[in-house]
């Protein structure tokens, strides 16, 4: 059974490739490694992914396997990739051998064009702070929630919520 459920999620154009691109947008680059760290997932708790198929709940248990494993820093999809990939942008003051000129001109346009977009959307202070605590400080929802004493699932809502208000602009 477990063969057959992830036959389905990674067929082009299932409702599970298009849940997987709603969530990843824009950065669809990234979906062969995070179906693959899903389908190691799921190999790894195939009685638990049989079991919410059996029982007609798999379409939200496979939405929420997904939203861990790209929102969540401690996620093997965080771990294995997006680490990797964040380490272009981290380094990106360090002038290295590899990175092109092209490439740096085209980080500088992106971040000029989120930036922009954030600075146009209307947001609270209290959406503007942990915004900050999370993109500029990269603080996780935890920290940010115990140093605020407040819900780390709030801080979660209010980031993401601004997140897809500036994905809705671009």
């Amino acid at each position: 059974m477990i063969n057959d459920i992830l036959k389905q999620i990674t067929t082009p154009g299932s409702i599970y490739d298009e849940i997987i691109d709603n969530i990843i947008q824009p950065r669809f680059d990234l979906k062969p490694e995070l179906i693959s760290e899903i389908a190691i997932s799921f190999l790894e708790n195939r009685v638990k992914v049989e079991e919410a198929y059996e029982k007609n709940y798999f379409k939200y248990y496979f939405i929420n396997t997904v939203k861990n494993q790209i929102h969540s820093k401690t996620s093997s999809f965080h771990k294995n990739v997006r680490i990797k990939d964040n380490e272009y942008f981290e380094n990106y003051g360090n002038m290295q051998d590899d990175t092109t000129i092209e490439e740096k001109i085209e980080f500088e346009e992106r971040l000029e064009l989120i930036n922009n977009l954030y600075m146009k959307t209307k947001k609270s202070w209290f959406e503007a702070t942990l915004w900050d605590e999370y993109f500029i400080k990269n603080k996780t929802y935890r920290e940010i929630g115990s140093e605020y004493s407040i819900n780390h699932c709030l801080v979660f809502h209010n980031v993401d919520k601004l997140k897809k208000e500036i994905r809705k602009k671009l």
